[in-house]
């Protein structure tokens, strides 16, 4: 079943209800309030009955003390239901980024999906919140207010009416025009999300290329457009209070007037056409009708904020994954004899249909342990390649099979269990070494980390920190060197295990001496099978294929003499590198 905005809130329904109808009880216990007010002033004090007057002011406190208990029960669990329904819809929106691909990412918008986390996730726990307590309260004071008034005299109760009508009038203007201005402003937020993200991604470039004073314009652009559109939205919303406010007051001063007006004043217990006590509660019914108008006016913008959030999260809820998880095969069930991998006639388009394709017609072979190189010219289609060994998009045209079955119907949690990926750009988190080594293997030992360190050749750097696992890693590994986190990265690798090993150009930032250290490193693990991704055909010497890429296309595949025999492009870059390396 497809989730929605509100799924998380399934479960919770009594909660939901309990909360608005504690609230509902509060109100009886308000509107009573004022009717016993009128008895303590019109039987009570004036006709000097204490007895009476004690035994109302009793009746009184009590009612303040339910009313006070039934509206800490309902905040509470408007507070609790929230705050837990907040969790769950983040936990929910998260779950299904991971579930998309790449593409699905690319073309939904990364910011965009991080909006929904922070600023639509909380629009609808506040809206939630503001549901549970005031959905009820403001109608029913108004409408218990108003009955009442007309109780107590029917003319004061039309005053009452038509200032209560006026109010909504309003409101719903307000209610009318608020949803579309609202999901514009959800719009801006996403642009000025994906300009901050790129400032901070590109701050090198946008210095070197000296675009400080351009991307602050743009930046600016937009939150000048952010600035207009929310001032819009404000002031719109700031004509419910003075209207409110303008509307209740005239209703008291018209009763009050009309009550000298047209009344006769009687003993000092009657002023006009309704007694002392009744025109305070009438008063005290528009000071209450005023707070709940304002009440419900809060609510309106809550609830228009929390809908055009909802709009946006269903909609992404919405937003089918391009890779869906079979799970008709796992390991156990692959064909023995049959290569690792095969990629057979495999192409791929990352745009629309009539784009050039980023590979075009691929068809090789891995065996199982076998070591495989991937070279060619940067754009050529080497990392494509890798993400569709992955599964991080799927073929266009072709198949690709794992273990001698169909690579869309193998369990993606199983693929990615066997198969340890070092990517071409560095994923390092905020936190320690041993953290981000814990990736790989969450229950990994000091010695199995240590072993891995010395494998990649990180050892060397990591052992003379004085906190050795524990020393801090900055967010993008941005306290090491290229070369250091590239160690690190495949350290994490080969702690993880698996099957098969990716290197895609992972040790572009190693000198040639290290690189090869970390390969004879590697070439020792037993039953590994191996594909690294290289610039360097030094690098791809030892390899039992080679795969040479050239415009999408695989060229020529062979060994490194056989290429050196067969293929041109890869003799010409094997002497130009061989050459450098010299001089």
């Amino acid at each position: 079943m497809k989730k929605t905005a509100l799924s998380p809130l399934k479960g919770k329904r009594f909660k939901v209800f309990l909360g608005p109808t504690l609230k509902l009880l509060e109100c009886v216990m308000e509107l009573a309030t004022p009717f016993l007010v009128r008895y303590i002033i019109d039987d009570g004090i004036a006709k000097n009955d204490m007895d009476l007057t004690i035994k109302l002011s009793l009746l009184l406190f009590l009612l303040a003390i339910l009313g006070f208990l039934f509206t800490m029960g309902a905040q509470y669990l408007a507070a609790r239901v929230s705050a837990d329904y907040s969790y769950q819809l983040r936990k929910d929106i998260y779950d299904h980024i991971t579930e998309l691909s790449e593409a699905d990412l690319n073309r939904y918008g990364k910011q965009k999906a991080l909006t929904l986390i922070s600023n639509d996730s909380f629009s609808m726990q506040n809206g939630v919140m503001m549901f549970m307590r005031l959905i009820f309260r403001p109608p029913f004071l108004l409408l218990g207010a108003t009955i009442l008034s007309f109780v107590i005299d029917w003319r004061s109760g039309i005053i009452f009416l038509a200032t209560i009508l006026l109010s909504s009038l309003i409101i719903g203007i307000v209610m009318l025009v608020s949803p579309k201005k609202y999901a514009a402003i959800q719009a801006n937020l996403d642009e000025i999300s994906i300009l901050s993200n790129d400032a901070l991604q590109g701050a090198r470039p946008i210095r070197a290329f000296n675009k400080q004073d351009y991307e602050e314009k743009k930046f600016a652009t937009s939150i000048s457009s952010y600035e207009k559109k929310s001032m819009s939205m404000s002031k719109l919303n700031a004509l419910i209070n003075p209207f409110t406010f303008l509307f209740i007051n005239l209703g008291m001063v018209f009763v009050v007037y009309l009550s000298y007006r047209f009344g006769v004043v009687e003993e000092g217990s009657n002023v006009g056409f309704v007694t002392l006590g009744q025109l305070v509660s009438l008063i005290s019914y528009l000071v209450s009708s005023l707070a709940a108008l304002i009440m419900f006016s809060r609510l309106i913008v809550s609830l228009n904020k929390a809908s055009a959030s909802k709009r946006r999260i269903d909609a992404f809820f919405a937003y089918e994954p391009e890779i869906v998880n079979q799970k008709k095969y796992h390991r156990q069930d692959e064909e023995k004899d049959a290569p690792l991998v095969v990629f057979d006639h495999v192409s791929l388009t990352y745009g629309e249909k009539g784009d050039k394709p980023a590979v075009k017609d691929l068809s090789f072979k891995i065996p199982k342990g076998a070591w495989v190189g991937l070279i060619g010219g940067t754009g050529s289609g080497k990392s494509t390649t890798i993400s569709l060994l992955e599964r991080l998009y799927e073929p266009s045209e072709g198949k690709i099979f794992y273990r001698g079955r169909p690579l869309d119907d193998y369990d993606l949690d199983s693929l990615r269990e066997e198969i340890s990926l070092v990517s071409q750009k560095p994923s390092l988190f905020k936190g320690s070494i041993r953290s981000n080594l814990l990736l790989g293997k969450k229950d990994a030992t000091e010695e199995e980390m240590t072993d891995a360190l010395k494998r990649s050749l990180a050892y060397e750097f990591v052992s003379k920190y004085r906190n050795y696992l524990d020393h801090p890693v900055d967010e993008g590994g941005a306290n090491l060197s290229g070369g250091q986190k590239q160690r690190l990265l495949i350290a994490r690798a080969l702690l993880k295990g698996g099957d098969l090993l990716i290197l895609d150009d992972s040790t572009s930032a190693l000198d040639y001496l290290s690189d090869q250290k970390v390969r004879q490193n590697i070439s020792s693990i037993p039953g590994l099978t191996k594909i690294i991704v290289s610039q360097r055909a030094g690098s791809l010497k030892d390899c039992d294929l080679i795969l040479v890429f050239d415009k999408g296309r695989i060229i020529a595949q062979g060994t490194h003499q056989e290429l050196l025999r067969t293929c041109s492009v890869y003799e010409e870059i094997y002497e130009m590198q061989k050459k450098g390396a010299k001089e």
